[in-house]
């Protein structure tokens, strides 16, 4: 019995021994590996983007080019756009743009608005065309433009009561933007007058159509005519018995050449003066109307009014001869109707009739093409 509590007394102590034991020494000089994650690759750096150079401003060069007939120089690239003038064959001519079709070029035009005018591709001879930048008119609505008969004074409103600005020499061409509620005076593009705009007498300027022109009070505010009131009496001008400037119109040149159609012109207005036996005795006018229904002749509707010391002879040409027995057209004549062949060109010869002395008339020439 004491042997087997001595046995066990013995174990417990080795037991105890062992416990407080000290633990091997580390190797201090082990340091413990960590493990560490996979790198993420470094991001590849995006390239330095190079500066695009600025485009070199680039310089019009016009190309030259010589016209072969004589052709109008026009406020835009159509036929029913207002004469600024003529050019005849020979003359050169510098080009500066084109339509995008080609078939029209812009040139320097010093008497035009803004110094340019446009003339048809086909009666000039030139070089390569196709680098002029193309020019284009969204509105198709042409400027309206006026040609000085005479020298005339620019004012500062519409009467001679209002101070004179400045002069405008016989055959300078004007950007008109409107005119006064009897269309006796119009008003330009002016740089000399306030706000760049003067006022001349309607009675020695050349308009092809004005009625698109907004009416203007003597401040140049817009104005509505009032429907209710009385309906103004357009006042006559008085006019200096003078010869005519001679504008240089011919049959194959006219001074205003117009093509209707449903969706464009449909009406225009010529304004001009005529003398003889000096001065300009001749003026061409020229229209090609349309049908309102395939197959239909053309209803057109012609009006006159006339003023001076002179009288007027009007013969309508077509297929290059005067027409017989349409009647005709007298000053003082409202809405003369006729029917014409629709898509074929007719010409008005105005001629003014001699007498004794000096023989002097204004016209005015309106051509309606009925729907």
């Amino acid at each position: 019995m004491r042997f087997w509590k001595l046995n066990i007394l013995v174990g417990v102590l080795m037991l105890m021994a062992a416990a407080c034991s000290p633990l091997p020494p580390s190797d201090a000089s082990a340091t413990p590996t960590l493990t560490s994650p996979t790198p993420l690759p470094s991001p590849t750096p995006l390239p330095t983007a190079t500066p695009i150079p600025p485009s070199p401003t680039a310089t019009l060069t016009p190309v030259d080019g010589k016209v072969t007939s004589q052709i109008n120089v026009r406020s835009g690239p159509n036929v029913s756009y207002s004469s600024l003038g003529t050019l005849n064959s020979g003359d050169k001519i510098q080009i500066i743009g084109r339509d995008q079709s080609g078939d029209w070029y812009v040139i320097a035009y010093p008497s035009g608005p803004q110094g340019r005018g446009w003339v048809t591709a086909v009666y000039v001879q030139a070089g390569d065309t196709a680098s002029l930048p193309v020019v284009e008119i969204l509105d198709f609505d042409p400027a309206v433009t006026g040609k000085a008969t005479q020298q005339l004074n620019v004012r500062s409103g519409p009467g001679t009561d209002y101070n004179v600005l400045g002069m405008i020499q016989p055959g300078t061409v004007m950007l008109l933007t409107g005119k006064n509620e009897n269309a006796t005076w119009l008003q330009i593009e002016y740089a000399g007058g306030p706000g760049g705009r003067g006022w001349v007498t309607a009675a020695y300027v050349q308009v092809n159509d004005s009625t698109s022109l907004p009416l203007l009070n003597a401040s140049g505010t817009p104005v509505t005519p009032d429907a209710s009131g009385p309906t103004a009496i357009p006042v006559t001008p008085t006019l200096t018995i003078a010869p005519a400037s001679a504008d240089g119109d011919s049959f194959a040149a006219p001074a205003a050449r117009v093509t209707f159609s449903p969706s464009g012109a449909r009406q225009f207005s010529y304004t001009s003066d005529l003398s003889s036996p000096q001065g300009d005795a001749e003026d061409w006018v020229e229209f090609t109307p349309y049908a309102s229904r395939a197959g239909s002749p053309a209803r057109v509707l012609f009006s006159l009014v006339c003023n001076g010391n002179g009288k007027l002879t009007v013969e309508l040409w077509q297929d290059g001869a005067p027409m017989t027995g349409w009647g005709g057209l007298a000053c003082g004549d409202q809405d003369i109707p006729l029917e014409l062949a629709a898509g074929q060109a007719y010409q008005f010869r105005l001629l003014a009739a001699t007498g004794n002395g000096l023989r002097y008339i204004h016209y005015n020439l309106t051509v309606r093409n009925a729907p």
